[in-house]
């Protein structure tokens, strides 16, 4: 691996595409292509991609179906999990394919794989065999790396070019109808039943569309509604199988990752009753929405790696919608450094300012940009709502550690505290250092002290 570092210090730029592609070809030549051996499901979008994945999983597994997996936090090559430490999505170099090979060596038959727009970028996927490819939503992210939203978007649409079996797509996503428009053997689409979607595919669902459709809907009683329908042709459908269950985890955009999962392992022709059984025994990822309990504390707190507009949007509503009356909802938020995506930070600290009654910023992964400048970025944005002071209802830390302190001492008795851009890392990049970072128990040791 050193070799290859060195070697890719000495390319010059406008050859970097094949020696990614060259990579991705000798990678899955050396390890045999083993995704020709496995179901390979590949999920793409900007959010959700690991919470879906790991859905998927663990349906598999509990059915006694060995599965590998490739997610942002756990890696599987069948049956046990560890930690993903690279802090990438889709590892590099020949790191996917050799888990993969290890994989059908311990006799998996499936594999699930987030699948990056970077990975796609890079021609990791190339040369993996996909049968089920998931698209979850699309906003704005990596922008400086991919020059513009549309080539974003277009390094997303090449999965869709590339496999031609089955399509999983979020109708209620504005950008659905650029994946819809590549042909597959089936067509599943995704919906809620109230979301605000395109009118052309919201409910007026044809055949050469889409061959079935999923809608959900969270009850008043709290409980995830499933619907699977088979679509007969223009606006006509029939119902295949209905299923309403009490979730472990809550959440409408939860509830979209569990259809998107569900129809998933349907494109696959997993009977429905296999998918559902075991619903109430799915767990959440460490740091999606995570909460931290604890009897010395009167109010709630939520770790989530929500680091992009589109995630912290969603979590900040969704502590909005548990936040007691009379209530306030605090939040912790950061941005990260090297170059990526500086655009965002005023819009976090905007969207921060608008939905929260508190706000903390602190750093994330600072890389080689300096913490502070990250942090008066995000403020810019957090000030705009003239009810925001500084030292007031806004604080700014450079110290990650003490920014948490300061937003649980200032919680009270039916508070809701949330603690976005960590999630479940154990790495945090400052500088040119990668240093032990563990937010839960950072959160932890300074509950013993409240």
């Amino acid at each position: 691996m050193r070799l290859l570092s060195k070697i890719k210090k000495n390319i010059p730029a406008g050859w970097m595409d094949f020696y990614h592609l060259g990579l991705g070809f000798l990678g899955n030549k050396i390890y045999g292509s083993p995704s020709k051996k496995l179901i390979l499901i590949g999920i793409t979008g900007t959010k959700g991609k690991t919470t879906v994945a790991s859905l998927i999983w663990q349906i598999l597994e509990k059915n006694n179906l060995k599965s590998a997996l490739s997610s942002t936090v756990f890696l599987s090559t069948g049956g046990t999990k560890e930690r993903n430490l690279t802090k990438m999505g889709m590892p590099g170099r020949f790191f996917l394919p050799r888990l993969l090979a290890q994989a059908l060596k311990n006799q998996a038959l499936y594999a699930v794989v987030e699948t990056s727009s970077e990975g796609i970028m890079q021609h990791r996927q190339k040369f993996l065999d996909y049968d089920t490819v998931i698209f979850n939503n699309l906003s704005p992210e990596h922008i400086e790396r991919h020059g513009g939203f549309k080539e974003y978007r277009r390094e997303k649409e090449k999965l869709f070019k590339q496999c031609t079996k089955n399509h999983v797509l979020n109708l209620g996503d504005p950008s659905v109808h650029h994946f819809l428009r590549y042909p597959a053997q089936s067509k599943w689409g995704v919906i809620l039943e109230s979301e605000e979607a395109p009118k052309k595919y919201s409910r007026k669902i044809t055949q050469e569309e889409v061959n079935h459709l999923v809608e959900g809907k969270v009850t008043a009683e709290g409980n995830f509604l499933i619907k699977e329908w088979l679509v007969m042709g223009e606006f006509q459908k029939k119902l295949i199988f209905e299923h309403e269950h009490r979730p472990v985890f809550e959440g409408r955009f939860n509830l979209l990752n569990l259809l998107l999962a569900y129809a998933g392992l349907r494109s696959l022709d997993l009977p429905p009753e296999k998918i559902v059984e075991f619903f109430r025994r799915l767990k959440l990822p460490p740091g999606r929405i995570q909460e931290i309990k604890s009897k010395k504390i009167d109010f709630r707190i939520f770790l989530d790696y929500a680091h992009e507009p589109l995630s912290l949007k969603s979590v900040l509503e969704y502590g909005r919608e548990i936040l007691p009356p009379k209530k306030k909802l605090i939040c912790l938020l950061g941005g990260q450094g090297g170059g990526r995506d500086r655009w965002k930070r005023g819009a976090m600290g905007e969207l921060a300012g608008r939905l929260c009654d508190k706000v903390i910023v602190s750093l994330e992964d600072p890389y080689d940009e300096d913490p502070e400048q990250i942090n008066q970025e995000i403020l810019k944005g957090v000030l705009k709502n003239p009810d925001f002071q500084l030292n007031k209802n806004a604080w700014s830390f450079v110290d990650r550690h003490k920014a948490l302190k300061k937003a649980l001492k200032i919680a009270r008795p039916g508070y809701v505290v949330i603690l976005c851009g960590k999630g479940g890392e154990k790495k945090m990049c400052v500088g040119d250092q990668t240093i032990a970072w563990d937010e839960e128990k950072e959160v932890k040791q300074i509950i013993q002290f409240l």
